[in-house]
Parts: C-alpha cells; structure tokens; sequence
C-alpha cells in the first residue's frame, strides 16, 4: 500500500491543433512528471479529458503511458464511464498495460439512483483484477454519505478514495473509521488541508507541471512543519487563481508550454486561450520557476 502514498499527477493529454493525440509529447510529459519526483500518474482521468475520448483512444493512452513509465511511476488506470460494461472493458486493458490500481468516477447524466450508483461500484470491484479506488466528486457527480464510502470500502478489492471535495470533516472521519485505506485529496487548491486531515496522497492536475511543489510541501507536513508548507501552497494557489480564471486544462497545457513540455490544445469545447490568457499564466507561474530555481541552488 505504501506504494500508492504520495504526489500523483492526473496526467493531461497533449493533443495536436487538429485535436488528435500527440503520443509522443505524451511520453515528454511523463518523463517530465518523473523528473519532478513524484510517486506516479493518475491516466485518463478528467485532466486527461477522457470524457473527450473513445475507447480505444482511452486504451492506447492508458499503454502509451504506462510504456513511459518504464515502471518507476505507480500507475493509476481512471477507467469511469458512463456504462459498467465500459468501465470494466477499460480495467481490463489497464491491467493488461500493467497499471497497478484503477479508479472511476461516478455514472454521471441520467441521475442515477443511490442503489444503481453502489451497484455499479461493487460490479467493477468484483470485475477487475485490479484493486479500485473510489473516485468521490460531489460537485460534478451524485455525492456520498460517509455511511455508503465506509460500506464500499469494506470491500476485499476496494483500496481507497480520491476525495474531490472540500468537506475536510468528512475525509477525516473516514480515515477514523477506515485508518487501512487509502485517501487521496482531491483539490489542488486544498492538499495542504486534506493531507493535514489524514490524506495518504493527492491527485490532482497542477501535479502536471508543478508536482515537485507539492512533493516538498507534504514532506512539510508530514514533518510538523506547516509553516513551510502554508507557504508553499500559497505558491500553489496564485497559479491555481490563474487557471480558474482562463480555464484549467487549457492553462494547465500553457504552464506546460512555458516550461519546455509541449502539451498542445484542448479538445473542443474547451476553447483557445488568448494573448492575455497566455500572459496571465506566464506571470502566475513565474514563483513556480522561481521556486524551483531556488532548490537547484539551494
């Protein structure tokens, strides 16, 4: 288990202007993620717009990574949809490709009853010869009780929780009652809060190009000193101001660009960014660089 604690970055999907994948800027990216130390990637998630994505698009992505990975990455498979059979169909080519775990979002659209959610969830888990991690993310899909993520993790294939949420009291609450799993916050903008509230980890998309960051902040943390950490989140969240304002995929690929990673563009809808798009994110993640300057010279 220890293998799943730390800094995973939900990996972005560099694209070409015609909106096809760029493979090899895929592996760029990678190699980068590592560069930074982090503990591993978190493939075909929302970041990765996989939402965007068919299925064999997904699948090739979920191989292209894992090969770049060249197993010093722990590697998480988001295999959600929309339809059990998909999400199962998707594990299994995770668990071909070598990941080590898998997670998935909520069915999400047609409002899902509490028991056809759950349902779902206990039908992947039994499915997949890969051990699940639950993906809780009230503000975009139905929310949970800490009542039914307790009873879903008392499943022998159910490891954890990515927790997309803000409500800190009940992420607590769950590793209480749950100390044996697994709990990533979810929230870039909130890791220092989540793992000061017993998150093992986090997972987010900023961990793309800022994930050396929030590596140092959590060994912060983890050694009392909250202090450094504050201030390092601080660093964090001028960036993260940033890409709310211009759009978070599409400025988190711009961050990339401007550190030498190309990531492309976004998948339409989503829209390009403008000249003061672009000037905004150079500006908001220049404490980043120099940031990272510093621990070079230090």
């Amino acid at each position: 288990m220890d293998t799943f604690k730390g800094i995973f970055a939900a990996l972005l999907t560099p694209f070409n202007e015609d909106e096809s994948v760029n493979y090899e800027a895929l592996e760029q990216l990678v190699s980068f993620v590592r560069k930074q130390g982090l503990q591993g990637i978190y493939v075909g998630g929302s970041s990765g717009e996989a939402m965007l994505q068919p299925h064999d698009e997904r699948v090739a992505c979920l191989e292209k990574a894992a090969e770049a990975a060249e197993g010093k990455l722990t590697l998480i498979a988001h295999v959600g949809t929309i339809a059990t059979k998909e999400a199962i169909a998707l594990a299994d080519a995770a668990a071909k490709a070598g990941y080590q775990a898998i997670s998935a979002i909520t069915p999400y659209y047609y409002g899902f009853s509490r028991e056809e959610v759950l349902a779902h969830y206990l039908a992947l888990a039994d499915a997949s010869s890969l051990p699940l991690i639950i993906y809780n993310f009230p503000a975009r899909t139905a929310s949970f009780s800490t009542k039914e993520l307790t009873e879903l993790l008392a499943h022998p294939n159910i490891i954890g929780i990515k927790h997309t949420s803000s409500d800190m009291y009940q992420l607590e609450r769950l590793k209480t009652f749950c100390p044996d799993a697994l709990l990533f916050n979810g929230y870039d903008e909130m890791c220092l809060a989540g793992l000061a509230s017993g998150a093992d980890g986090a997972i987010g998309t900023t961990y793309n190009f800022m994930g050396d960051l929030f590596v140092a902040l959590r060994e912060f943390t983890l050694s009392g000193n909250i202090a450094e950490a504050r201030k390092l989140q601080a660093i964090a969240n001028r960036a993260i101001d940033a890409l709310i304002e211009v759009g978070v995929m599409p400025g988190s690929k711009e961050a990339l660009e401007i550190m030498g990673i190309p990531a492309g563009v976004s998948r339409r809808p989503f829209r390009p960014l403008t000249k003061d798009d672009r000037a905004l994110m150079k500006e908001a993640i220049l404490p980043i660089i120099e940031w990272r300057e510093a621990q070079k010279n230090a």
